[in-house]
């Protein structure tokens, strides 16, 4: 007596569809599909990719603001994000041209006010505009020359603060937050010519503060109740230089201005700064007739 084999069960297209082969490659092509949609460029933004690469082998920021890889040996877009400042924060020698350039912070009277009370810019998961806004001028350029302007913002310390009501003042509360990813901020005009900047002022009005780690959209990430001071950067663009920008042979000059210093909240502690800012700002002409005292800035 003979035994042949059965014939292997056909699955009907239902059963099929939740097979574990079936649901196996869809799994992996959704995986694929969700890493697609959430790896997008971040125009005018930087972000660097992995603290292992240091900023003298960084080797060019291409027109979407992205740092590109200095061929097999860049780093992988799975690498641990970097949190340290993508520009030193020790004072960096400049040469005698950049020596000559001066930055000037305008409504300096404005900060100022905001830096006696103890300046506070409202952070969001979806972003918000600083106020008062960063905006400077420059001398001392080369009117023929090309140059980039650039924003960052880094820590002031390693300490977290509380606002103590009682004293209406700022305590600090004990060690700061692990550290946040680091961006730039390329100002969207870039490059300019010496020319442009000599009777123009740049103002960072596009900035936003965000407290979302997994910000897509190249908001500068912060941590609430922190300290932090920005910095305005200028390179000088080279003409061989093809990308919009070359860390590792550009020349930079970064400036400070102490004035500047803001905690980082969610909502204002200090209520002057709250009147303040609803008593500064264009934007919060619905609030000047409210007793409401809210978010302003949009």
């Amino acid at each position: 007596m003979e035994f042949t084999a059965s014939p292997k069960p056909q699955l009907s297209s239902r059963a099929n569809a939740f097979s574990i082969a079936a649901l196996m490659s869809s799994g992996g092509s959704k995986e694929k599909e969700a890493t697609e949609n959430t790896i997008k460029p971040l125009e005018q933004f930087v972000e660097k990719s992995s603290c292992a690469q240091p900023l003298s082998e960084l080797t060019s920021l291409d027109a979407h603001g992205e740092f590109g890889g200095s061929g097999a040996g860049s780093s992988s877009p799975s690498s641990s994000l970097c949190t340290e400042p993508l520009i030193p924060t020790t004072p960096i020698i400049p040469s005698e041209e950049m020596a000559k350039i001066a930055c000037s912070l305008e409504t300096k009277e404005l900060w100022d006010k905001f830096h006696e009370l103890g300046t506070e810019m409202i952070i969001t998961k979806s972003g918000r505009r600083m106020f008062p806004t960063i905006r400077v001028s420059f001398s001392g350029v080369d009117s023929e020359a090309k140059y980039i302007v650039l924003m960052d913002i880094v820590p002031v310390d390693n300490k977290r603060y509380r606002y103590a009501y009682h004293r209406s003042s700022w305590l600090v509360a004990g060690k700061a937050d692990p550290p946040l990813p680091a961006r730039l901020y390329v100002h969207p005009d870039s490059p300019f010519t010496g020319e442009q900047l000599l009777k123009q002022m740049v103002s960072f009005e596009k900035v936003k503060l965000t407290n979302n780690e997994l910000d897509q959209h190249g908001h500068i990430i912060l941590n609430s109740m922190h300290k932090y001071q920005p910095r305005v950067h200028i390179i000088k663009k080279k003409d061989h230089t093809a990308s919009l920008l070359n860390l590792k042979s550009e020349e930079f000059r970064t400036f400070i201005f102490p004035e500047t210093v803001f905690t980082a909240v969610t909502a204002y502690q200090n209520q002057l700064i709250t009147k303040l800012k609803i008593d500064s700002n264009p934007f919060a002409k619905g609030f000047r007739d409210s007793s409401r005292l809210t978010d302003i800035e949009r």
